[in-house]
């Protein structure tokens, strides 16, 4: 990644970095949870009641807590809490590694997406970015009688904000007579859908043969890998993936940060509305002043192939306004574009004045 400096605060819409104050329009601290008096006071009680780590062993209550917090808040039975959500997709496909046959993969799914699936030593086959067309294409090709299809994609991609067609997956997905879905949603939990549960609840894509990964570590404001499921997913994810097994597991701090950033997400509602329309607003205005911005309610607009603009000159002026955003290279991470680009994280917090000011900066930079 392209930093641009050292943050000196908690991630909020007003930050510090090199000593200097910034409306802050970067990362992925949807709600700014991650500053949150609440979250740090859990963790710091956490520490001095528990200590960093169990030292491998689970019996440690904030450890129980985050994993029964998530598994209410996903509607789930169970939820099992690890490290880095960098391994969820690695978890799901281990655990359900003898039951399929094939993985089709976006091409432009994250790191962790195609690390994951790298061990299981399955045939891997690409279908084309958000493209449910060449989806059932390579399906169709690389699909032999009696063998079963995992479809893997990230829910939201993080550069571009671009959802995944998920429905249409599914729906060609069910031609067959046993499939599986997995979504790497880690920057759709906690953001979409009617109660927070992600790209899967917006979509309304669900059923038994569909599994989601996610983190804690964005929308939720602490840190660690989450899947929600029910016991037979778990047996699986116990049997099979040993790093269950053979690692420790999340510093308890960070599992108490991470029970309460999901109760404050359970409990109050108001701040995905708060967030909802801060996104619709900037993305009006935005739209207002000529920009190509698509509705969405994803909290990341991307901004790219704008002829005769230098975007990291753009980037420059707005830094100098006091305006941080975050300046991609030409494919400078898994999903970014091939040409330069802009990326704008909206937060619940941020004022109607900031967004404003960001937008009037940014009319006169283009």
């Amino acid at each position: 990644m392209n930093y641009q400096g050292t943050l000196e605060t908690p991630v909020g819409p007003r930050v510090r970095i090199d000593g200097k104050e910034y409306d802050y329009f970067c990362g992925t601290s949807y709600y700014c949870l991650h500053g949150d008096r609440r979250i740090i006071e859990a963790a710091c009680k956490a520490a001095e009641q528990y200590g960093l780590g169990p030292a491998t062993s689970w019996d440690v209550p904030p450890l129980q807590e985050v994993e029964a917090r998530a598994a209410a808040f996903f509607g789930t039975t169970h939820a099992h809490y690890f490290v880095t959500a960098y391994l969820g997709t690695f978890y799901l496909v281990t655990a359900l590694q003898d039951e399929f046959d094939i993985i089709f993969v976006d091409t432009k799914s994250h790191y962790s997406v195609f690390d994951g699936i790298k061990g299981v030593g399955k045939p891997i086959v690409l279908f084309a970015h958000l493209d449910p067309d060449d989806l059932a294409q390579q399906l169709q090709k690389h699909l032999k009688a009696g063998q079963v299809p995992l479809v893997i994609t990230d829910g939201v991609f993080p550069m571009t904000g671009a959802m995944a067609p998920l429905r249409d997956y599914q729906s060609i997905l069910q031609k067959y007579d046993k499939y599986f879905l997995c979504v790497d949603d880690s920057h759709g939990v906690g953001v979409l859908g009617a109660n927070g549960r992600g790209s899967c609840e917006l979509h309304g894509v669900m059923g038994d043969s569909v599994y989601f990964c996610g983190t804690t570590s964005k929308a939720f404001g602490s840190f660690g890998g989450i899947i929600p499921g029910d016991t037979v997913l778990m047996g699986k994810i116990f049997r099979n993936v040993r790093v269950t097994l053979g690692a420790s597991p999340p510093p308890v701090p960070a599992a108490a940060a991470a029970a309460m950033g999901i109760k404050i997400l359970s409990e109050e509602p108001e701040l995905r509305a708060m967030l909802a329309r801060n996104v619709a607003y900037l993305r009006k205005k935005l739209q207002a002043i000529g920009l190509p911005i698509q509705n969405s309610p994803v909290p990341i607009i991307i901004l790219y192939s704008l002829p005769s603009v230098d975007l990291a000159a753009v980037q420059r002026f707005l830094e100098e306004q006091g305006i941080m955003v975050r300046y991609i290279p030409p494919r400078g991470y898994s999903d970014a574009p091939d040409s330069d680009a802009i990326k704008i994280t909206i937060f619940a917090q941020h004022t109607v004045e900031q967004l404003d000011r960001l937008v009037e900066v940014l009319s006169r930079a283009l």
